[in-house]
């Protein structure tokens, strides 16, 4: 018998089960296609894309009743799978440009966020929904990025819905 019978190995075959909580499951199947493609359009590849909403999932996972708790829950997943996002964008030291990298790198990311969003057509409480803003807050970072966009370079502005 081991010293210590808490230094044996575990058994290498034996399948791991994880109980995830189903209001937990509900939330990521109403979100992961609306993650996954605003993560693809930020990074533009879809390995990158898929790791920065897994990471981001799994971080919510393990912090959920936390999250659930704030007064906020979907703001705190959004700035989550940001971070997450913005992990994976570091990693991609030659990545090619993309037009949203590039409207990152020109406005303060929730104007850049409400501007993608838009862009991608969603409608404005599906965006506020998912970024958990007010959908007035979300117009005010709409228009503020238009603003800006405009005032940085003239002729950018998106079509009006």
């Amino acid at each position: 018998m081991p010293a210590n019978p808490l230094a044996t190995q575990p058994p290498t075959n034996v399948p791991v089960s994880i109980r995830l909580p189903l209001d937990f499951l509900a939330f990521c199947q109403l979100r992961h296609t609306a993650y996954h493609r605003h993560a693809l359009l930020r990074l533009g590849e879809q390995s990158a894309a898929e790791r920065a909403v897994e990471d981001a999932l799994g971080t919510l996972a393990t912090n959920w009743r936390r999250v659930l708790s704030s007064r906020h829950p979907a703001r705190h997943a959004w700035q989550t799978l940001a971070a997450s996002i913005d992990i994976q964008a570091r990693r991609q030291t030659n990545a090619p440009p993309t037009a949203a990298r590039t409207l990152y790198t020109l406005l303060p990311a929730r104007q850049a966020d409400a501007l993608l969003l838009h862009l991608q057509h969603l409608p404005p409480h599906h965006a506020a929904d998912l970024t958990g803003l007010d959908p007035a807050v979300l117009a005010y970072h709409l228009g503020a990025a238009q603003h800006t966009l405009d005032a940085r370079m003239p002729g950018t502005r998106p079509p009006r819905r």
